[in-house]
């Protein structure tokens, strides 16, 4: 993969992108696809629907561009089983009610979970339980359900 976590032990960076390989593999089945192409659909609109420019979208915001855009075929197909609601407040992580860059960006979170898990090997050096919460974060990140991230977390445990 090539992944460098940093500039040091070349063996650390081997491991974690081991794990993360096996990780990424393993939850993939397990990831909420219309909350990832609406948290997509929002980054790539970002700019148009903060209407008030302060750097997040309001769930009024959020609901006035998907009404306006009521005919753009990849947002119909996302909302076909999902509601607006439903959809923000799964991109919604830190549960503010408003939606930030970072928040629709969950690829652009994926060097500081790798650079936790890193740590976490350096200090228990248990690879196992790094390899289970690397699963775990990465899910959170990419909006599976609590369900989801629990099973995602024992799939890579039973193959490690």
């Amino acid at each position: 993969m090539g992944l460098q976590i940093n500039n040091g032990d070349l063996l650390q960076n081997s491991i974690i992108s081991g794990l993360y390989s096996k990780a990424q593999t393993y939850t993939s089945n397990f990831l909420n696809t219309d909350t990832r192409d609406f948290a997509d659909y929002l980054k790539s609109n970002f700019d148009t629907i903060d209407k008030n420019a302060d750097n997040t979208l309001s769930k009024n915001e959020i609901a006035a561009q998907t009404a306006r855009d009521a005919k753009n075929e990849q947002l119909k197909k996302i909302l076909e089983n999902n509601t607006v609601e439903k959809l923000t407040e799964n991109i919604d992580t830190d549960k503010d009610g408003n939606i930030t860059y970072k928040e629709t960006n969950p690829d652009g979170n994926v060097p500081d979970i790798l650079k936790g898990a890193l740590r976490e090997i350096q200090t228990t050096q248990n690879f196992g339980v790094a390899a289970q919460n690397l699963a775990q974060n990465l899910c959170k990140n990419y909006y599976a359900s609590s369900a989801m991230t629990k099973l995602a977390a024992n799939a890579v445990s039973y193959l490690m």
